[in-house]
């Protein structure tokens, strides 16, 4: 019964993947149609994107091993000077192709690499992108191709009270870099959260389980902003941030959440010194 469930949830999420794809053009989608032009001129009308320059790189498995939690990492290395003001990442043919967009504070630093790292989900076939804009305006793009389907409609638990039990937890850490000369350093942040979209079935009853995820994270250093993250469903459950930032005198975290339903969760990091 399972095996008919997880079928069929991924075939509803094929026709959902159709229709968002069908109203970004005029012609009907099919499996290699590239829709990124399309995306691309929404998102950043007809500014130029440098591709593939080395100001932006992204990692994600050459293997994917599970679509509905797939690693990505965002890295701008150190010979890129410029502070970054804001990353956006896309995975064309998902339903909501628009994963995440940070906005970077003045916490968010420079002057060595810089990095953000999550889990997404995969529905079909598709690019990844990161998009970074650097202070003076300037669009770079990395590009990456997974070979992985079925992500968004793939459920995390027979019982889906078991997703919702704690949501809200949120535990932030934060790690000093190895040479004290640096003046970057991570965080990272794990929120518990089911992050339903709305395409998951509830195996006990048939049911559609209501989408309700994390749309909103705030992170600050010693209470100046780190960035500002705007998430859709293609993140996973149980959202997961590793990201650098710029060193301060406490290097206290102070995180704000909120999700889809408006409810609020907080959490903060232990200070330590910037010595």
């Amino acid at each position: 019964m399972t095996q008919a469930f997880n079928k069929l949830s991924r075939t509803i999420c094929g026709v959902v993947l159709a229709a968002s794809i069908g109203a970004l053009t005029t012609a009907p989608a099919h499996a290699e149609e590239d829709v990124w032009p399309i995306l691309r001129e929404q998102a950043f009308g007809d500014r130029p994107i440098t591709e593939e320059d080395g100001a932006v790189v992204l990692e994600t498995p050459q293997k994917v091993e599970d679509a509905a939690i797939v690693p990505s990492t965002v890295r701008s290395p150190p010979h890129v000077k410029d502070k970054v003001k804001s990353l956006s990442i896309f995975i064309d043919k998902n339903p909501d192709p628009k994963v995440a967009t940070l906005t970077f504070g003045p916490a968010a630093g420079s002057g060595g690499e810089r990095s953000f790292a999550t889990r997404v989900r995969d529905d079909n076939f598709s690019h990844a992108r990161a998009v970074l804009e650097l202070e003076d305006g300037s669009l770079h793009m990395a590009t990456k191709y997974l070979s992985a389907a079925g992500g968004c409609a793939a459920m995390q638990a027979k019982d889906p009270d078991a997703d919702t039990a704690g949501m809200g937890k949120t535990i932030v850490r934060t790690f000093p870099p190895a040479l004290s000369s640096n003046p970057i350093w991570s965080g990272q942040v794990m929120i518990k959260h089911p992050n339903h979209n709305g395409m998951q079935l509830d195996i006990n009853t048939a049911k559609f389980i209501p989408a309700r995820y994390v749309k909103e994270v705030t992170v600050e250093r010693d209470g100046e902003l780190v960035f500002k993250l705007d998430s859709t469903f293609s993140i996973s459950t149980n959202p997961n941030f590793r990201f650098t930032f710029a060193k301060g005198d406490n290097n206290e975290l102070d995180v704000s959440v909120v999700d889809t339903d408006g409810e609020k969760f907080n959490g903060s990091s232990k200070p330590q010194g910037g010595s």
